[in-house]
């Protein structure tokens, strides 16, 4: 697939006409219900083809619906990020609390992957450089790392607190928190995969990112709205 940008079709289709090991960061974020689908289908085995091996896959998913994405992705799990909200929360079932947080499945291929950690967020006002005491356990002793301050920003966290725009019609995440997971994990002129569009809000951001981006979208109407926004 020669060109950039937004493609119109099932993803599970299109994804399979991508190269190997083409992609810096793949971020996977479908209706949620359809993970175990997705997973039997083999989305997980595509994406890990498609990536670079320095590359990263991103995950978004929220209880019940994590369980076999979890056990799927556990040989390339790196970590897990909590996105929480508090406008809102996701009914579940009338004997289940509201959910008021999703998550964000990290996944590596190799230990050699890219990440840049400063996010560009500002620092709290108490934040400054350090060294942490040395450790010792036993026989074990270890020096304490160092801890500098920089002017690009703080380092990823692994909890965010966005509450959820509401804008437009097609559910979206909050801009601020795909700011960061494509400035973290996807190297400035690298290309990020979406292969479930939704309301575009990754492809805004990898234009202003300076990032390319190839994007999948099976509804005809949001391929023609944002192709006609970005005309």
């Amino acid at each position: 697939m020669e060109n950039y940008g937004l493609k119109q079709g099932d993803a599970m289709d299109l994804i399979c006409d991508l190269d190997d090991h083409s992609i810096d960061l793949t971020i996977l974020d479908p209706d949620y219900q359809d993970w175990d689908k997705l997973c039997l289908d083999g989305l997980i085995c595509q994406a890990v083809r498609v990536t670079k091996l320095t590359g990263n896959i991103i995950c978004f998913t929220k209880q019940p619906f994590d369980y076999e994405l979890r056990n799927e992705v556990n040989p390339i799990f790196r970590r897990e990020i909590i996105w929480s909200f508090s406008n809102g929360g996701a009914w579940v079932s009338n004997r289940m609390p509201l959910v008021s947080f999703q998550k964000i499945f990290w996944l590596t291929l190799t230990k050699d992957f890219y990440i840049n950690v400063r996010t560009g967020l500002d620092y709290n006002q108490s934040t400054k450089s350090m060294k942490r005491n040395t450790k010792v356990f036993g026989d074990y002793k270890a020096e304490g790392r160092e801890f500098e301050k920089s002017n690009e920003g703080t380092w990823i966290r692994d909890h965010y607190h966005f509450n959820k725009p509401h804008t437009g019609k097609i559910p979206q995440k909050p801009k601020d928190l795909i700011n960061i997971l494509i400035k973290c994990f996807c190297p400035e002129n690298g290309l990020v995969l979406d292969p479930f569009f939704g309301s575009g809000i990754v492809g805004d951001v990898c234009k202003e990112l300076n990032r390319n981006f190839i994007a999948f979208e099976i509804d005809p109407f949001r391929v023609e709205s944002f192709n006609n926004k970005n005309n």
